[in-house]
């Protein structure tokens, strides 16, 4: 009896620490990001480059993972479910480029727009929970003197999954 009983609360906290160590690694999955370069992106104009590089912005130092060029436009396949977009993209001190303007849509529709200037890192959170394609697009926010080889550096351009949605609690 004793043995039987102490067989089964052996068997229970097995269990308990299986579902445990289940539940943390999807904890921890879900809390890692994506980045933008590793999703199924289709380039629908311009140019982009996953590299980094160190860059001055408002004269600290910063490091960019991705390189887009004014005029760049790309659609990207979302792995579903609840998600955030994570963007930080900056003009560097040594460019003389005109301001940046960032456009976010999620299955089509615009839900986001964010235009940044030179000497400061701009931050996009934008929810995109359930959406099947992301598209980004990057332009010169002046109607003239604008280069198509304008460069934008992002520090973090990644989606977060299972992040909650911006603003809500």
């Amino acid at each position: 009896m004793k043995r039987d009983r102490w067989l089964s609360g052996l068997f229970l906290a097995g269990m308990l620490c299986v579902m445990l160590g289940t539940v943390g690694a999807q904890v921890a999955q879900a809390q890692r990001p994506i980045p933008l370069a590793d999703l199924q992106c289709v380039k629908r104009s311009g140019n982009w480059e996953s590299r980094q590089r160190d860059i001055s912005v408002g004269r600290q130092i910063y490091t960019s993972v991705l390189y887009i060029q004014n005029g760049t436009a790309m659609t990207c396949r979302l792995p579903g479910g609840p998600a955030s977009l994570r963007l930080e993209f900056a003009i560097p001190d040594t460019e003389n480029s005109p301001p940046a303007r960032i456009d976010v849509y999620v299955d089509g529709n615009q839900v986001a727009s964010r235009t940044g200037d030179q000497g400061q890192v701009n931050t996009m959170l934008v929810d995109i929970s359930n959406g099947k394609s992301l598209a980004v697009e990057v332009f010169c926010a002046r109607a003239t003197n604008c280069q198509s080889y304008t460069p934008y550096y992002f520090m973090k351009a990644q989606v977060e999954l299972g992040a909650r949605s911006p603003g809500r609690r």
